[in-house]
């Protein structure tokens, strides 16, 4: 999960009551928002003037913030903030605190119209400081906003083509740098294929020994395992030196079960993993490790029961293993259809879940999320197979993938992030569909 760097200062009016309760309020959000997970950049001094504001500004020039946090101590003048923002500019979320004569939801509510008609991002939460639930709505907004900030600064691998006559799942590179802000690097398979063949015997000796260990049971030949083992070596290889967030790999049909590990391991890795040359799909994932802090399942909606409320929704064994129901169930063995290489077959795990899709180009690109209750099923596919349960009913969820569109691979991730992933697209301008 996500480590957001907030900048928290706090903002108030000397001639206001209860302004001297600053320094204790400072202290207590700081510590409840470490608690929460935040890394906190505390002002050296409280803003109170034209002065005090652009120091605080000048403190943070250096520093890589998420986000800045402004919490209205009592009713303040809002040029203040504007004169940090101006020179620190970051999202901003605002903090009113309980106080009927303090006039902090007042200088809060002032401030927010002012950063609305300037078109400044931003976000306005109010609660007892001293309350844990106060900050949830604030820290998804934060993790929110650190994602944007990640992705702004990062690289999003593409290796090889997307499948073909899979038309939806092409993307729009320039407008993926434009919105989302990931530069994209593509590779071909040649160069992979020529890192794989450098790593030495031992290395990939080692590496499958490591593949074997993580199974109940393996059924891939050991030519499917050596080669599994050395296209994952070359492109965790490739991840690490370029420093990617994820990587799409276009498998589908040459490659298919010959990387299937290679999605699953690198993964566990924390480096989400997509496969069928869907980037787009690579970016939904990353976005749900970044909010759940766990290995995300790639899959597709394979069945619908509308008496249960559920769905089936699987893969041919690219999901990480952690995710298993039972680790001792886990099998190694050659994919479905072709019969080679070497996938993870087991059932995944229940749990609190998200579901969603991200698909589109310029002009298009669209975000599908709904939250549900992960359920562990039977092999019912050959692959990862697990049930969904969502909040809705499964037949409007249904109906809305077809009339707005939306594609065929659905990310899962274990947690409900809802929140999250509604502030990112907040942030980014995305087009979202929340059910």
């Amino acid at each position: 999960m996500l480590k957001p760097r907030i900048g928290l200062y706090g903002v108030l009016e000397k001639s206001e009551e209860c302004w001297q309760d600053a320094d204790s309020l400072l202290s207590l959000v700081q510590e409840q928002l470490e608690q929460a997970g935040m890394e906190v950049h505390r002002a050296p001094e409280l803003v109170y003037d034209n002065r005090t504001a652009i120091g605080v500004a000048e403190s943070w020039r250096a520093e890589e913030l998420d986000l800045l946090l402004a919490l209205v101590v009592c009713w303040s003048f809002d040029n203040l903030s504007l004169s940090i923002l101006r020179r620190v500019p970051r999202p901003l979320a605002i903090l009113a605190v309980p106080g009927i004569r303090s006039g902090s939801l007042v200088g809060a509510h002032q401030l927010g119209s002012l950063l609305t008609d300037l078109g400044l991002e931003h976000a306005v939460f109010q609660g007892d400081p001293a309350s844990a639930a106060t900050y949830q709505p604030l820290c998804a907004y934060a993790r929110a906003a650190a994602a944007q900030q990640r992705l702004s600064l990062g690289k999003i691998g593409n290796v090889g083509r997307r499948t073909p006559g899979m038309t939806p799942a092409a993307f729009d590179e320039v407008e993926v740098t434009r919105l989302l802000g990931p530069q994209v690097v593509t590779y071909g398979w040649e160069e992979i294929e020529e890192s794989a063949r450098s790593v030495a015997a031992s290395v990939v000796e080692e590496q499958t020994h490591a593949i074997i260990s993580l199974a109940g049971e393996v059924r891939s030949s050991g030519e499917g395992l050596a080669d599994s083992a050395r296209l994952f070596l070359a492109l965790r290889e490739r991840a690490q030196r370029e420093g990617l967030l994820a990587l799409s790999l276009g498998c589908y049909p040459h490659y298919a079960g010959r990387v299937c590990l290679a999605c699953a391991l690198l993964g566990e890795e924390g480096v989400p993993t997509s496969c069928e040359g869907d980037l787009n799909s690579a970016l939904a994932m990353l976005l749900l490790y970044w909010s759940t802090g766990q290995p995300v399942h790639f899959g597709e909606i394979l069945e619908v029961n509308q008496e249960e409320n559920s769905i089936v929704t699987s893969h041919c064994g690219c999901a990480p293993p952690s995710l298993a129901a039972e680790r001792s169930q886990v099998e190694v063995c050659p994919v479905r259809l072709w019969e080679r290489g070497a996938c993870l077959r087991f059932r995944a795990k229940g749990g609190p879940a998200t579901f969603a899709n991200l698909v589109g180009r310029r002009g298009t690109y669209r975000l599908c999320v709904v939250e549900g209750e992960a359920l562990v099923t039977e092999m019912v596919f050959e692959g990862n197979p697990v049930k969904l349960r969502p909040r809705i009913p499964v037949r409007e969820f249904i109906e809305v993938i077809g009339e707005k569109g939306f594609g065929h691979h659905w990310m899962m991730g274990y947690g409900q992030v809802a929140s999250e992933l509604r502030a990112f697209c907040k942030l980014a301008g995305l087009q979202a569909v929340f059910l």
